[in-house]
């Protein structure tokens, strides 16, 4: 406690900003973790109550660095409301600056200041603080050549915080730009540490549309596939932050090659992956099942869920609902490998004793999606009774989406025998039907999916009635089912056939969609006996 007291008293006597702000960051890096939350909090209040009124004086003074700094520190966890609320005044005076002002605390400062509010995107003041920093950076595209690689990557890392924010899009494509420079030459993007590369790219990923971006992190990914950028020295977390940025570009050949360099990576270590934290694992998994079919990918993911498995129950019940959404659907993408299948019935388990309010309707969606892989699983059938009875709890389903739907009527159609399961699909039905832009508002191959789903039911009249809604748009626009595949085909023509006195289709009608869509001889389109 003395280190701590006689820390807080120096900063007291510090009486100009520079000194203040050296003596924060000295104590800052020296103190135990255990009084580092006290000292912050207090260098906190005192920032705020001593500095902050100054702030713009102090740009004019050249002392901009030092308020980047303080702030910078306090801004942290350590910091507490009062850096919190420290961090809000000075992103608020940020936000009414004007060019001249901006400009005077210079490009490494703004690195320092949008990386700091961007701990807490969601206070209003500073996202709008955020955002001024960004019209000005969007406007000042040669003050980027001289900031370090370590700046760069903090104000990508900061802007893509707000991935809504035109400003912020605008300023991440000029350092996008930027970096393209650097990498003018094969291994300039070396001098950006592992920590930097990692914020790029998955900073980047936010405003994955982007051409320039997209142009920036395929950069980044070439030179990690030339091994110009050494990968063994990263972190789990750098890695997990790579692969899950360049997952955002799962059909870009630089991304998949990249990608298939840190799986080969990861599965290299797969004796120290219990070092690996349950949201680096999840989101791990989660981006290599974007690319399945790659043997390197499966084997990183064999390897991920075999370390679920060794974490013990104990460790499994720490798991976040989103840790567990993304652990149990990338593992579905690899059902048939019995690690894969182990750790989905370890976490079906977990989610049987978790409580499901806390889950988000596409968690709960991309829950049972994922489960419905493996239907002979007890475990797994239990888990999904019990999400669907979440669901019947719920008031409306209106939040859940297109697709959500569709992955909850045709995972829990895989145990058509269990009466929770049923009701639950009924409640979607019903909600369904009473809905004026049913079935426009779905697609295709979700109106497939719909139907081969409630077939498993066909004795449910609301079940008849959404079937038919969706024949009827079928038999008015065949050209409109030309975007599904001989899988997605046979599931409708099968699913409607449980219906054909509502359905109404011939056996001709059949043969004709069949040679509409030029079918191969085997093509699996059986019709109902009744046809």
């Amino acid at each position: 406690m003395l280190a701590v007291d006689a820390a807080i008293t120096e900063i007291d006597r510090s009486h100009q900003i520079r000194e203040f702000s050296i003596t924060v960051l000295k104590h800052a890096k020296q103190l135990r973790p255990a009084d580092q939350t006290a000292f912050l909090q207090k260098a906190a209040s005192q920032f705020q109550l001593r500095f902050v009124e100054c702030f713009e004086e102090n740009i004019l003074a050249g002392k901009s660095w030092d308020y980047a700094t303080t702030c910078n520190a306090i801004s942290r966890v350590g910091g507490g409301e009062a850096g919190v609320t420290a961090c809000e005044r000075i992103a608020a005076r940020v936000s009414r600056l004007d060019n001249a002002l901006i400009k005077k605390i210079g490009f490494r400062a703004i690195s320092l200041l949008a990386s700091s509010f961007s701990r807490h995107f969601r206070v209003t003041e500073c996202c709008n603080g955020a955002i001024r920093l960004a019209e000005f950076c969007g406007d000042h595209e040669s003050g980027f050549q001289e900031l370090n690689s370590q700046s760069l990557a903090s104000l990508v890392n900061g802007f893509s915080k707000w991935p809504k924010q035109a400003a912020c899009q605008r300023a991440t494509v000029v350092i996008a730009k930027e970096v393209i420079r650097r990498a003018g030459r094969p291994g300039r993007l070396s001098d950006f540490a592992p920590q930097g590369l990692a914020n790029l790219v998955n900073g980047f990923s936010k405003w994955a549309e982007d051409a320039v971006v997209r142009e920036a992190t395929g950069v980044i990914a070439a030179e990690i596939v030339d091994g110009s950028i050494e990968i063994s020295e990263f972190t789990r977390q750098h890695l997990a932050n790579l692969v899950n940025g360049f997952s955002k570009w799962s059909e870009d050949k630089g991304s998949r090659q990249a990608t298939i360099v840190i799986a080969d990576e990861i599965h290299r270590r797969a004796a120290g992956l219990g070092d690996f934290n349950q949201q680096d694992l999840a989101s791990l998994v989660n981006s290599f099942s974007k690319w399945p079919e790659e043997a390197a990918c499966r084997k990183a993911g064999v390897a991920l869920a075999c370390q679920v498995l060794h974490a013990g129950a104990a460790r499994r019940s720490q798991y976040t609902p989103q840790g567990l959404t993304n652990l149990v659907n990338g593992f579905s993408k690899w059902w048939n490998e019995a690690a894969c299948r182990q750790a989905a019935v370890a976490l079906a388990h977990e989610i049987m004793a978790a409580r499901l309010s806390h889950y988000t309707e596409q968690a709960l969606a991309n829950l049972v999606n994922g489960f419905s892989k493996w239907p002979h699983e007890v475990a797994v059938r239990d888990a999904t009774i019990a999400i669907a009875s979440e669901i019947i709890r719920r008031p409306r389903l209106s939040q859940f989406t297109q697709q959500g739907l569709t992955d909850l009527v045709n995972g829990f159609s895989k145990w058509p025998e269990e009466v929770e399961l049923r009701k639950a699909t009924v409640a979607i039905a019903s909600d369904l039907v009473h809905h004026d832009a049913w079935p426009s508002n779905f697609n295709q191959k979700e109106l497939a999916k719909l139907v081969n789903g409630f077939s498993k039911w066909p004795e449910e009249a609301v079940f008849r009635e959404a079937v038919v809604a969706i024949a009827s748009k079928v038999l008015c626009r065949i050209g409109w089912l030309s975007n599904l595949g001989p899988q997605d085909l046979s599931n409708l023509v099968n699913g409607l056939s449980k219906w054909p006195n509502e359905v109404l289709l011939a056996e001709g009608r059949l043969r004709s969609l069949r040679r509409s869509f030029a079918a191969p001889p085997n093509y699996p389109i059986v019709p109902s006996k009744d046809w």
